[in-house]
């Protein structure tokens, strides 16, 4: 099983979808990709206000992260199907196969095509450094800034998606995709919770400093961008017996 990633862009001043255009894609995309062959399906999309509350006053970008389609399914190279949908919606976009590292993972979701997760999703369009090859800045995110994040910021999930191939012909340039799950919108918008979830020995601005140097060092920080997501979970392929929600399993696991 292969886990393929659609990473979608929009121009900087078009509209987000709405609720009702974002209750017909989902059903859209239940409807149309087979549940054999795509028995996981996952869409996020932008936050576009809580996302300019967090990244603050800015220059008008000529393109924003609108959109992450995640799919799961035998062969990343068999997902026409998928292609076809996603260039109608947003014809500027990336495909890849990625490296699935489930780091912490908060069990207490339920697909709907109505209602997304609660709290939100940041999710992050990563560039290493050019500095580092790839492995380098795999390894740097993996042994020290994750541990770091994890320990600074109160997520309550923590994906790593690191791209293992891309896919014709929207193969992308960037190196690996980063999800992390709040309980609250509020926990990110917030400085004093998003960087205070450990507060003993540091303070929440120390913390920050620390997050923000850690960055410059392993990744392009022109290029990597970043954003608040409603997530719907369309399709769950997890086995029943992991869908309690008052469980948290938070050891590493990794599929391709």
């Amino acid at each position: 099983m292969e886990k393929v990633v659609f990473v979608a862009y929009q121009p900087g001043g078009a509209p987000a979808l709405g609720p009702a255009e974002t209750v017909s894609l989902n059903r859209r995309l239940l409807r149309d990709l087979d549940a054999h062959k795509y028995p996981g399906i996952v869409l996020q999309l932008e936050n576009h206000e809580a996302t300019e509350r967090w990244q603050g006053p800015r220059r008008p970008r000529a393109r924003r992260l609108a959109a992450v389609l995640a799919v799961w399914t035998e062969s990343g190279e068999d997902v026409g199907e998928v292609t076809r949908l996603v260039g109608e919606i947003w014809p500027d976009h990336a495909a890849c196969v990625v490296t699935e590292a489930v780091v912490r993972w908060w069990t207490g979701r339920r697909t709907s095509p109505t209602d997304p997760r609660s709290g939100c999703t940041v999710t992050a369009v990563l560039y290493r450094s050019p500095s580092l090859t790839h492995d380098q800045f795999e390894r740097h995110w993996i042994d020290t800034h994750q541990p770091m994040s994890l320990r600074i910021h109160p997520q309550h999930t923590y994906v790593r998606n690191v791209v293992a191939r891309g896919l014709a012909p929207a193969a992308p340039q960037f190196d690996a995709i980063s999800e992390e799950g709040f309980a609250s919108v509020e926990d990110v918008l917030e400085p004093e919770r998003f960087f205070g979830a450990d507060v003993s020995d540091t303070t929440w601005q120390q913390n920050a400093t620390a997050i923000g140097d850690d960055v410059q060092v392993f990744l392009d920080s022109q290029h990597t961008v970043a954003a608040l997501m409603h997530e719907y979970w369309l399709r769950d392929l997890r086995p029943p017996d992991l869908a309690d929600p008052t469980t948290s399993d938070q050891n590493e696991r990794e599929r391709p």
